[in-house]
């Protein structure tokens, strides 16, 4: 990893944590930093222009969230997810997802959608311009809208610990040439089923998105066509990669 290329402003002390596990997100996200890659301290302290604690803390929180993985006396480095990782994830998602829909469309306002679709509007002209980050936006409005109408608390604690996994592995679907577009406009089409009323409609098609998302986050991330090609976990290759790397380190 070279800190010329992760070269960036310096940042304000201001929630200085904060900011810091969020340069090194977005990093992870845009594939600056990638799979394996090892997160040195000083190295990220140097790009960054903060000492090294905020940069341990940020390392910290983001092993919390699942996308970076501490080897004891090795290191840090960014974690190498496996197909598995990715389906376990939507899977879970599917589930809580349906269920919180359900109970959601009671509490869900004509206001708060209608919102929500002008949200999508917006992003769907961001898309013209090559602006992706909007309809990401758009996508995780739409999503913890629904989680947080269902009025379950444990719900709600399980999307806010799984966040930065469902956020990451949502660009992962991104990278696909249809990706985008494609995702907005299965969410109109859920945002109209509920304007409607038709709560069945919209948890079936919720249930075919996460399917959908998971197959495209799938080869976003392996970068392949054939998602059954894809490394598993438990994969003796995986295991001999993770030894060399730290062997090498």
């Amino acid at each position: 990893m070279s800190a010329l290329r992760l070269a960036a402003a310096p940042i304000s002390p201001l929630t200085l944590v904060d900011r810091v596990h969020q340069r090194i997100w977005d990093w992870i996200n845009a594939g600056k930093l990638k799979p394996g890659d090892w997160l040195r301290i000083q190295e990220l302290a140097r790009a960054l222009k903060v000492s090294d604690t905020p940069i341990r803390e940020a390392l910290i929180r983001l092993q919390q969230s699942g996308l970076v993985e501490t080897i004891p006396h090795v290191g840090t480095r960014v974690k190498r997810f496996t197909q598995q990782d990715i389906e376990e994830v939507f899977d879970l998602r599917e589930a809580l997802e349906g269920y919180a829909l359900q109970r959601a469309t009671p509490n869900l306002s004509q206001a708060a959608l209608r919102t929500l679709k002008r949200q999508f509007r917006q992003a769907e002209a961001a898309l013209d311009r090559g602006d992706v980050a909007l309809a990401v936006a758009a996508d995780m409005a739409l999503h913890a809208e629904i989680v947080g109408a269902a009025g379950n608390s444990r719900i709600s604690a399980l999307f806010a610990n799984l966040r930065d996994q469902i956020q990451m592995f949502a660009g992962f679907g991104n990278r696909t040439p249809d990706g985008p577009r494609r995702f907005l406009g299965i969410h109109r089409r859920i945002l109209d089923l509920l304007l409607k009323g038709d709560v069945t409609g919209a948890t079936q098609l919720m249930s075919e998105h996460m399917q959908i998302a998971k197959q495209q986050a799938v080869r976003g991330y392996f970068g392949a066509a054939v998602a059954g090609t894809m490394p598993r976990d438990g994969d003796k290759g995986r295991a001999g990669a993770t030894r060399r790397a730290a062997g090498a380190s």
